[in-house]
């Protein structure tokens, strides 16, 4: 796990003026790693830093705990740290996280710089009593050397981890401590907190300045976290609107849309008209498949919906399962025949709350949420959960889906009702969509749409679709954007586009490729004209992309079918030209051009690639299968077409079951047949590998199983290594590479052959 250089210079500012004893906070974009920079920083602290006495890591909130404890026991392995009770000094250890008497007596002992301490607030202010009271009763001088020590605190999430108050009274119990803030949404003048007395309202106020910053813009020209794509609804028509604004407002009709809104009252939300009708839109079948992203008939992404209180969580919870237990939930007609919905179970639910103390003395005396965990547990057929923070802790695990457990079977979650929680700090990849019915503002805005845009395969961008108050919420959003691109960046490039604003682009787009086409059939061997339509092509790939992830494209379709049905002979001429430019720029037909700025406009790039096209899924596949096992009239016409982009050998496999159900009267098990096709070419694959290099079968099938392709990492590599039984003199003369570099030789070769075989199992 390399660090990124943005991470190694806040780490450098960090240790660079913690020997100053000068505090500060780090400003890097939600997504980009603040929890691994924050670990590193208080491992190096702990391990050399001159002038640190001891450090601790202060983390956000009981129930993250969990996740980040998960997150340590990775980085533990990739930075040779390890976990115990305390008792080792060999290693770099991680205590404190779960033990607070632990956590006590490692304050309390000798300074030990193998020792990385990791706590919550809350649990750190109750060790220091404890150590105090532990000291004072043991008649020793324990706490006071303590007091005296520089202790360097860092704060992953620096708001929510680490209130000023409970910053201060830390302060005062530590004098000489120094304190580094890690955040991805500042608190600045515009967005500050409404405090008491002198508490700080601003980030700077209550860290010291800001160190080092590396932004969403920053973050997305990167391409370490997505971008987002926003839809802006009403649910409440024009005319009704201006009704009820008028009979609220004494019989005058503000001009302006966001003064109208504003007086809006949040009880023409909570109707139940409101809800079913937010319902319907999100549960609409056409929407389903792209906002879940339904693959071979089940959702492969997950949603968030937010609500601005517990009581209208439990309300839409509570519509929702009405409507889905009477069957009115899921409507509209089905996307298409070649993407259909067939997962019964859809959608599976979960309604979590906040679970500051204060608030889980009351849930505990709430027999709704009692009634809410049973239903819960029902749902995946397991014991009834007692404990809202295990119930909470399971709803994180199944909507995560990072454990295999949960990403099969139906046991993910695909739809959870929130007030705030998760929408900080929780780290899920499969979130596609955050559905708002609220309003929302800077910080919180931002971290709740930076739920969905953590990179995925298959995951274009985060969408986000709200259903208030259009006018304000797109104002909200703007100012959000503005603030926290930095002062030194174009903000107006990450302010997410309207559906109107990209369905102009397309149709732009569609004019110029047409141009371009145009003007290459007059200057056939014209580079600069090549470049042009291939340029042109791929602007217009892009914008139908990012156009087709709007619910109004379904509504306005016809308008663009012309150009989308032409688009893969576009693209088929698009690579056509490509290949031509290549062939000219290898053969130097054009030595005095520079290539290099001519190019810089044009991807070869194969993600660019046939983005418009739809995956056909297994699904589909199968009932085209049947329909030619039952000799309907056109399937075999339908099927040859659906195949054709497939890879050739998928193809080849499809043509050899397609003229064995023609050619037999017998009845067979058309899923089946092509199952056991599939699963015998994988394995047919993997033999030839193993025998190939002499590796174990075992271990490569294992590796195989658990191969992540959007990871390219590969399980069991140094087992895979350990069994290869070719020799040295074997293996350079079959690979033609050193000895010496076989780790990367089979590393790159697995990769090769696990993304072919990942072909074959997306057609399971």
């Amino acid at each position: 796990m390399a660090l990124r250089p943005y991470q190694i210079h806040a780490i450098r500012k960090i240790r660079q003026k913690a020997a100053q004893h000068e505090g500060g906070f780090i400003w890097h974009a939600t997504g980009s790693g603040k929890t691994i920079t924050s670990f590193v920083a208080t491992k190096l602290l702990a391990q050399n830093a001159i002038g640190v006495d001891r450090t601790v890591m202060v983390v956000d909130r009981t129930d993250l705990d969990a996740q980040t404890q998960d997150e340590f026991t990775k980085f533990a392995s990739e930075y040779h740290t390890g976990q115990t009770t305390g008792n080792s000094v060999a290693n770099t250890l991680i205590v404190g996280i779960k033990n607070q008497k632990q956590l006590a007596r490692n304050l309390l002992s000798s300074k030990n710089n193998n020792t990385i301490l990791v706590t919550t607030i809350q649990k750190l202010s109750a060790a220091m009593r404890s150590a105090q009271q532990e000291s004072e009763e043991k008649g020793s001088n324990q706490f006071e050397k303590l007091r005296q020590e520089h202790i360097v605190f860092i704060v992953d999430e620096a708001h929510r981890a680490v209130s000023d108050e409970e910053m201060k009274r830390i302060k005062k119990i530590l004098p000489n401590s120094t304190w580094f803030g890690l955040t991805g949404t500042p608190i600045f003048e515009e967005n500050k907190k409404q405090e008491n007395g002198t508490f700080a309202r601003t980030t700077s106020q209550q860290y010291g300045p800001l160190l080092h910053s590396y932004t969403t813009k920053n973050a997305m020209d990167d391409g370490a976290v997505l971008g987002f794509q926003v839809e802006y609804h009403s649910l409440i028509s024009e005319e009704d609107q201006e009704v009820i604004v008028t009979q609220l407002n004494k019989g005058k009709l503000p001009d302006d849309a966001l003064q109208q809104e504003k007086l809006l009252p949040t009880e023409l939300y909570e109707a139940d008209e409101h809800i079913r009708t937010m319902l319907q839109k999100i549960f609409n079948r056409r929407s389903v498949v792209k906002k879940f992203k339904v693959k071979n008939g089940f959702p492969t992404m997950s949603a968030i919906l937010t609500t601005h209180s517990i009581a209208q969580a439990k309300h839409i919870y509570r519509i929702l399962k009405e409507m889905k237990d009477n069957g009115t939930l899921l409507n509209g007609r089905q996307f298409d025949e070649r993407h259909q919905l067939i997962d019964k179970a859809f959608p599976r639910v979960a309604i979590t709350f906040s679970t500051n103390p204060d608030q889980l003395e009351k849930n505990e005396q709430d027999d709704e949420l009692v009634e809410i965990m049973k239903e819960y547990s029902k749902q995946f057929d397991v014991s009834p959960y007692q404990d809202e923070k295990l119930y909470n802790q399971n709803i994180n695990k199944r909507l995560a889906r990072k454990e295999k457990q949960y990403q099969s079977d139906g046991q993910w979650l695909d739809f959870v009702i929130v007030v705030d929680r998760l929408l900080t700090g929780f780290d899920s990849p499969t979130i596609q969509t955050l559905y708002i019915d609220r309003e929302m503002n800077y910080q919180k805005l931002l971290q709740a749409f930076s739920r969905t845009n953590r990179i995925y395969t298959g995951k274009d961008s985060g969408l986000i679709v709200s259903f208030r108050k259009p006018f304000t919420m797109k104002e909200n959003v703007q100012n959000t954007f503005r603030l926290f691109s930095n002062e030194n960046q174009n903000f107006d490039q990450l302010i997410p586009r309207e559906y109107e604003e990209v369905k102009k682009e397309f149709i732009e787009c569609s004019t110029l490729y047409k141009q371009s086409e145009a003007d290459l059939s007059d200057n056939l061997n014209d580079l600069k004209t090549m470049i042009a339509q291939v340029s042109a092509y791929q602007k217009l790939e892009k914008s139908y992309k990012a156009l087709r992830s709007y619910d109004q494209y379904e509504e306005e379709f016809e308008a663009f079918s012309e150009v989308v049905e032409q688009m893969p002979q576009y693209q088929g001429k698009t690579e056509n030209v490509k290949t031509k430019i290549k062939e000219m720029i290898e053969d130097e037909e054009h030595p005095e051009e520079d290539f290099e700025k001519l190019l810089q406009e044009i991807a070869f790039s194969s993600q660019l690639n046939a983005t418009h096209k739809d995956v056909v899924d297994s699904f589909y596949i199968n009932q085209l299968l049947k329909a030619i096992q039952l000799n309907e009239a056109g399937a075999v016409e339908k099927f040859e077409k659906e195949i054709q982009q497939k890879d050739p050998q998928i193809q080849k496999m499809y043509h050899t079951l397609k003229d064995q159900l023609v050619n037999t009267t017998e009845e067979i098990d058309v899923a089946q047949l092509k199952e056991t096709s599939i699963q015998n070419e994988i394995q047919r694959q993997l033999q030839k590998e193993a025998e190939e290099f002499g590796l174990s079968f075992d271990f490569l099938q294992s590796a195989m199983n658990e191969y992540q392709g959007d990871k390219k990492t590969i399980p069991y590599l140094t087992h895979l290594l350990d069994s290869m039984t070719l020799s040295k003199e074997e293996f350079e003369a079959k690979t033609g590479e050193k000895y010496r570099r076989r780790t990367k030789v089979l590393e790159e070769r697995l990769q090769q052959n696990f993304e072919q075989i990942q072909k074959w199992k997306e057609e399971l």
